[in-house]
């Protein structure tokens, strides 16, 4: 049997595939090795997937989808991921595709087998503690992501994974699960503001700051709040405003945890601020202020 194919580096995107999958393979209560034999693949392949060091076929991704029962969700987000591939017609060739066997479901038994699936997704409809976790931990990969990731490479997944969130939103959840998902879309949305500002959309980057901040007020959340106001002050800062660029910093902390990365960048955009407008005492000062916040920050914060 054919082993997983040789890793290569993969944009943000496959790893968001891969989260994608483990989270939904978790959902219906397959292992790796159970979803393996119901698509017939190699345990070994899917796992390299869910890991994100390789980008799968979109075969692959379809008998992933049909298994599943994800409604085309994998299939878009491996759109995301390169030039799409079209599949050969024999569904064959690829890294990892083993023959069908003959004990796969096919024929009348396939309805059988669909009517349990069904059965599975409507209990899994209910939001569980894996459904948010894997949300909120692909909210996070793409943050990471973008550091040094060109905005046009991650601009589809974040807005994809945006409008994920909103599919759950309409599942009606707990309140507490609400507002855990309210925060997500926050986060995402404070990203976008910034990658459509590289990207030079400004209008589009205003809209999803200005939605960031309403999501963090539904949330209760106030270094979401607080991130969303500083996006307004690195533009001021941008574009010379340099008084406006103060003021809203100096807002921004006033929102933010006192030991919080927010609190660290908005003192550091009044001190940028401040050297600007040519006072370097005051510019001191704020620089002093975000080395002791950063000092009591956690140290996976830092």
């Amino acid at each position: 049997m054919p082993s997983a194919p040789t890793p290569d580096p993969a944009p943000p995107t496959v790893a968001v595939l891969g989260a994608t999958l483990r989270r939904l393979r978790t959902l219906e209560g397959l292992t790796q090795a159970g979803l393996a034999g119901r698509i017939s693949y190699d345990r070994s392949y899917i796992a390299a997937v869910e890991r994100g060091t390789v980008r799968p076929s979109r075969t692959m991704v379809e008998r992933c989808d049909q298994a599943l029962q994800a409604d085309g969700e994998l299939l878009r987000h491996w759109a995301l991921t390169g030039p799409g591939a079209r599949p050969r017609a024999d569904g064959g060739g690829e890294p990892g595709h083993r023959p069908a066997a003959p004990g796969d479901r096919t024929g009348p038994g396939r309805a059988v087998f669909e009517a349990v699936e069904v059965a599975r997704r409507a209990e899994a409809s209910q939001l569980g503690p894996g459904t948010l976790a894997g949300v909120e931990r692909t909210v996070a990969r793409l943050r990471d992501a973008a550091d040094g990731t060109p905005p046009g490479e991650l601009l589809p997944a974040v807005l994809a994974q945006l409008r994920y969130v909103g599919r759950l939103l309409e599942r009606r959840p707990t309140l507490a699960q609400h507002r855990r998902l309210l925060a997500a879309a926050g986060w995402l949305s404070v990203l976008l503001a910034r990658l459509f500002f590289e990207a030079g959309d400004r209008e589009a980057a205003e809209a999803s700051r200005d939605a960031a901040f309403r999501l963090a007020r539904l949330a209760g959340h106030a270094e979401l709040a607080a991130w969303s106001v500083e996006a307004l002050a690195g533009w001021a800062l941008a574009d010379g405003r340099f008084r406006d660029a103060l003021e809203l910093a100096r807002d921004g902390q006033d929102l933010a945890p006192p030991a919080s990365a927010a609190a660290v960048q908005l003192a550091l955009d009044e001190a940028e601020a401040w050297t600007a407008l040519g006072d370097p005492a005051q510019a001191a000062g704020a620089r002093h202020q975000a080395a002791l916040t950063r000092a009591m920050l956690p140290a996976t914060a830092s």
